[in-house]
């Protein structure tokens, strides 16, 4: 076999590493988040409070008893409900090394994160603070035709203010967002490397790291804001969209694509050049891809910790001024969906915000899923 041919399929293996990983390294976390009767019994009751369309915390009590009845530890109780309600996609397992040594590695990624966050304080002064992101979120709502609405996601309430900052429940949370993070990065450097053709390294890393946190920032921003549980409805094509969502469909094929070209373009005149080294470029990648997931969940971590809350609350108190949304429950019961009002967006985060939340007992659990009794639904514009 030809020597450019072998150090090519070399470099193609290597970069085809983390997919045939991923299969493996899913198995293995579900059997570390657990896999028994009792873990499955518990599965089974939040994901039937799911589907009721409540939120976990209004039955933190109840499920606390049935753990502690199931003999399962708070903190894994925790893990579990943390990965259901923010499920791992392939995507995610592609990069789940990186969560694995994120202790040590957070801290060899300290200064490329310090660095960076001026660039995201900047990025959420206009994004914010001038208020952009809310007249373009109006913008497209008029230019698109659709409506904008608020539906909380199960895990809203003060289910999120029990666990602990070092909890891995915790990681799992703002790793969902580190694969849009990873895979920026590299698109990043490959644009760079593409694009200015340098012949130092250091230089394109230099450039590249640069460029991806303009970039990262931008990104922690809006899906920080979009926490807000925002959804677009489509009456045209009858279907929701939750704007977090929507912002994904935008981006992913556009780096998604551009990483494949990239990948293939750079490996193929790799392995032509006669200075070229496929085996290197693959092994590159890789320490990039992780190295950018590292940044990536760091930069989550410590600006959601930060500055997370207040941008999402400002943004909130945005669209209700500018949009005032209708806030719903979306109901399943047995291939039965339900979208109902409930009220306005700003009385659900009053209620959200209430020091003494509304409990809801294991009888009330039973009868799921049903209509609140307290639903108040707002009155019809068009009825006189």
């Amino acid at each position: 076999m030809d020597a450019a041919l072998q150090e090519l399929l070399w470099g193609a293996g290597i970069l085809a590493l983390p997919l045939i990983l991923a299969l493996p390294m899913r198995v293995a976390w579900q059997f570390w988040v657990g896999v028994g009767h009792e873990v499955s019994e518990y599965r089974t009751v939040v994901r039937q409070i799911v589907d009721s369309g409540h939120q976990v915390s209004s039955f933190s009590q109840t499920l606390d008893d049935i753990a502690r009845n199931l003999r399962i530890p708070p903190a894994k109780q925790r893990l579990i409900e943390a990965e259901m309600l923010h499920p791992l996609t392939v995507s995610h397992f592609l990069l789940l090394p990186a969560l694995l040594i994120l202790p040590l590695s957070a801290i060899m990624a300290l200064p490329l994160v310090l660095i960076g966050f001026p660039f995201m304080l900047f990025m959420e002064y206009l994004l914010i603070r001038k208020r952009f992101l809310i007249l373009a979120l109006k913008s497209i709502e008029r230019i698109m035709h659709w409506q904008v609405i608020h539906i909380p996601k199960p895990h809203r309430g003060t289910q999120e203010k029990r666990r602990s900052l070092t909890e891995f429940s915790q990681h799992i949370e703002h790793f969902n967002y580190v694969p849009q993070a990873a895979f920026l990065g590299l698109f990043a450097w490959l644009i760079v490397h593409w694009v200015l053709d340098l012949d130092s390294w250091a230089i394109e890393l230099i450039v590249s790291s640069l460029l991806y946190m303009v970039l990262l920032s931008i990104l922690s921003v809006l899906n920080t804001a979009f926490e807000a549980d925002l959804v677009f409805v489509d009456p045209a094509k009858g279907r929701l969209v939750p704007v977090n969502q929507w912002l994904e469909g935008v981006l992913n094929p556009v780096v998604g694509i551009g990483l494949l070209f990239l990948l293939g373009r750079n490996l193929l005149e790799e392995s032509r050049d006669i200075d070229g080294n496929p085996i290197l470029f693959a092994t590159v990648v890789l320490t990039l891809l992780y190295g950018a997931a590292v940044v990536g969940i760091s930069y989550r971590w410590g600006y959601s910790s930060w500055r997370g809350e207040r941008v999402r609350q400002d943004f909130e108190v945005q669209v209700i001024e500018y949009l005032d949304p209708l806030s719903y429950d979306l109901t399943r019961t047995k291939g039965r969906i339900d979208f109902n009002v409930r009220m306005g967006m700003d009385e659900r985060l009053t209620a959200f915000d209430s020091a003494n939340p509304q409990q809801m007992t294991f009888e009330e659990l039973q009868n799921l899923p049903s209509i609140p009794s307290d639903t108040k639904a707002p009155k019809n514009p068009l009825k006189k």
